[in-house]
């Protein structure tokens, strides 16, 4: 039986809504998240590394793992705006 290829993403939770990595540079280990950009693909190992490592530094982030390729960011951002909010409380009566 043959293995299905997994393809493997970072997703970073950002100010302007969920982005993918496009862009990783590891001479400055500086990793980059354009809306414009196709999202790079990755080993497991490797995505896993770089969310740690963007979890240390307080940029949320998740590998994702996708049995087909992305070719696009999760949201388009050309006909929106996205803002995160605080779920309001119900007060007790």
């Amino acid at each position: 039986m043959a293995q299905k290829k997994n393809y493997w993403y970072v997703l970073v939770m950002t100010n302007q809504g969920p982005r993918f990595v496009t862009k990783i540079d590891y001479s400055t280990k500086t990793a980059y998240w354009d809306e414009l950009e196709k999202p790079i693909e990755m080993d497991k190992s490797r995505a896993q590394d770089l969310t740690i490592g963007l979890n240390l530094n307080c940029n949320y982030s998740f590998a994702v793992c996708q049995p087909f390729e992305i070719d696009s960011q999760p949201y388009r951002y050309n006909l929106g705006h996205f803002e995160w909010k605080y779920k309001e409380e119900k007060e007790d009566e």
